[in-house]
């Protein structure tokens, strides 16, 4: 019986495998793309040769299903390493396209293999496509989510300044989620080193909003309801004006021009004092 077109095509394809990948990765380094110009050479040629194994697999098939799951791990390994999809799918195109002129070339007397190539070849790449996308996405949010955690961690440190005293500096916006943390850390280093004054270093906060303020004032006195005394220091024009405007009271809180001033009211609050050498 002779062969059909799908039969002729799956062959063709699968024969001139190694010939094509080749041809492909000649294709991506003359591209000169910024992620594969680093790849060695026999790196890039395991690489896509998995990717045109799975094609392979996949024109066999009622569905893809082998493509599309190598470029969804594709999509989460290179998302990690900062690689655009622009590239990825420039690689793709090339792979495609050597195919696709391979075709053209070798059975121009007989069209149907190509038909059959292009249908299969849309299919295949389009579900490809879809799944490199949804795992790319999803990838880079679950690092901009650990890096936003990380910065959080970093901006909301609680450090032991001197037995019985902490100092909490301040960067920038003090946001809801962030006051939560700040305040969950502090009261947590409070209890956990026995501290009896905490130090809020604003010196890195030069403006603030009303929200900011009342979460400021919110962690101090919070503070306070744990035993220990807390201090603002390094208050800027900007912090002071916005406690005024919003009509905050600062009651028993204590406000120094900065660290230094701060530490050695903190000292005197633990019946110690500095002294010159």
């Amino acid at each position: 019986m002779e062969p059909t077109a799908a039969e002729r095509a799956i062959e063709y394809y699968r024969r001139r495998l190694d010939e094509l990948v080749l041809e492909s990765c000649e294709r991506v380094r003359a591209a000169d793309l910024p992620f594969y110009r680093a790849l060695p050479l026999p790196v890039m040629q395991a690489s896509v040769k998995r990717v045109f194994e799975a094609v392979a697999a996949d024109l066999e098939s009622d569905a893809p299903q082998a493509y599309p799951a190598i470029l969804s791990a594709l999509g989460v390994q290179r998302a990690s390493m900062g690689v655009s999809v622009t590239e990825i799918t420039a690689g793709m195109h090339f792979g495609f396209e050597v195919v696709s002129e391979a075709f053209a070339v070798d059975f121009a007397a007989d069209p149907d293999p190509i038909l059959f190539w292009e249908r299969k070849r849309g299919r295949i790449a389009y579900a490809g496509v879809a799944a490199l996308a949804d795992a790319y996405l999803v990838a880079r949010e679950k690092l901009i989510r650990t890096q936003a955690d990380e910065i959080l961690a970093l901006s909301t440190q609680v450090l032991p300044l001197y037995p019985g005293v902490l100092v909490c500096p301040l960067i920038g916006h003090l946001d809801h989620e962030r006051a939560q943390a700040m305040t969950t850390a502090v009261l947590a280093a409070v209890v956990r080193h026995r501290s009896r004054v905490v130090v809020f270093d604003l010196s890195g906060v030069p403006l603030v909003d009303a929200g900011m303020a009342s979460h400021l004032v919110g962690a101090a006195r919070a503070v306070g309801l744990l035993g220990a005394r807390p201090l603002l220091v390094g208050l800027g024009p900007g912090v002071a004006q916005a406690i005024v405007a919003v009509g905050l009271d600062l009651g028993q809180i204590p406000t120094l021009g900065d660290l230094a001033g701060g530490l050695a009211h903190a000292l005197a609050v633990l019946g110690k004092t500095i002294v010159d050498a």
